[in-house]
């Protein structure tokens, strides 16, 4: 029942007296639902497109020669994501992954730099990094959306 009255906050809404007020109030708020729920699937699809368009930027720029192979080690990363299975909902495009899901936690971050070090790991620590940055910034993006 989006924008109707009976979804409306009481507090948010106490200043409306009227039944035409209140019924202004859940019009406005509907429109505002309407606007964050494109926003939103704007906000999720390039989330999702950077995870495969950073990583092949990152390895056409940095492992010219082995370019291909780097990026698929850098995407696979993404399979740090199965961790959402562990979440109820699974998906939730409000709620942010940092530090809500095990493996996008700091000491998880604290485990990705480790595997800068030693070089067969160096990918893999590089791909889990980009994708903690990538989901930070969805984070930033969710809040400045919401304000």
């Amino acid at each position: 029942m989006q924008g109707s009255v009976r979804n409306l906050p009481t507090a948010k809404y106490s200043r409306y007296r009227t039944g035409r007020d209140l019924a202004h109030a859940a019009a406005v708020s509907g429109a505002r639902a309407v606007r964050y729920s494109v926003s939103m699937s704007l906000r999720s699809i390039v989330h999702l497109a950077l995870h495969f368009v950073v990583p092949i930027c990152l390895a056409l720029l940095f492992f010219k020669e082995t370019w291909r192979r780097a990026a698929l080690i850098m995407i696979a990363t993404m399979l740090i994501d199965l961790d959402h299975l562990l979440a109820n909902p699974i998906y939730d495009p409000n709620r942010c992954s940092i530090g809500f899901h095990p493996l996008h936690t700091w000491p998880a971050a604290a485990v990705y730099v480790a595997l800068l070090l030693p070089k067969p790991t160096r990918l893999v620590g590089i791909g889990l990094l980009i994708h903690l940055a990538l989901d930070a910034l969805d984070c930033g993006w969710m809040r400045l959306l919401s304000a």
